[in-house]
């Protein structure tokens, strides 16, 4: 009798292991929203049964209330991209710290939540960046793959960089291409195929 709970458990634990093993995640990641076009990404992310974050650049909130409400709605994690999205690199503390405060606020006050992470404009950042993300609890996100869908990749290219895509891996991509929306799809599909699930920050 021993001998075979014995063996239950370590068949239990076997295929935990294996389960933990073969699993993983990544984070579909999409910058410079909300715009015109976020709610078709939306809903095509939503159709291939794939979850996303969506790095909210803040003064575009007021003027695409709809949009942003589509990511809300949908449970999509929304996260800090600044509230001007500029080059910030030869700005003072205070400078960084406020238009990052400003994004925070704005997302907030929209109902987005508090953001925990930040992907930098431009993916400028140095040690006075750093100190402002740190003082408001900010975790900066820089991308494993990036897609080049900012500089006019295909179609067939995005979803080819994303299969370049590893457990924990992030994707730079943008809410504002055609390209990216017919992406989504294959995406999805392709990183099931390898046993890859969709997670967000």
């Amino acid at each position: 009798m021993k001998f075979n709970i014995g063996r239950s458990l370590l068949f239990v634990c076997l295929f935990a292991l294996g389960c933990s093993l073969k699993a993983g995640s990544v984070y579909l990641c999409f910058d410079d929203g909300p715009t015109s076009n976020t709610p078709t990404l939306v809903k095509n992310l939503k159709n291939a049964g794939a979850t996303a974050t969506f790095f909210i650049w803040g003064n575009r909130i007021a003027g695409n209330t709809a949009s942003f409400n589509a990511i809300k709605n949908a449970g999509f994690s929304i996260q800090n991209h600044s509230y001007t999205h500029s080059h910030m690199l030869t700005w003072t503390y205070t400078q960084v710290y406020n238009d990052l405060k400003q994004c925070q606020d704005a997302i907030k006050n929209a109902g987005g939540g508090t953001p925990k992470y930040f992907r930098p404009p431009y993916l400028e950042t140095n040690s006075t960046i750093k100190s402002a993300c740190a003082a408001l609890g900010l975790t900066i996100v820089m991308p494993s793959v990036d897609t080049k869908d900012w500089n006019g990749a295909t179609t067939a290219q995005i979803i080819s960089a994303c299969n370049n895509l590893q457990s924990g891996g992030n994707t730079l991509m943008h809410d504002g291409y055609s390209t990216t929306d017919a992406a989504i799809s294959s995406i999805v599909t392709n990183l099931k195929n390898r046993g890859l699930a969709t997670a967000k920050y």
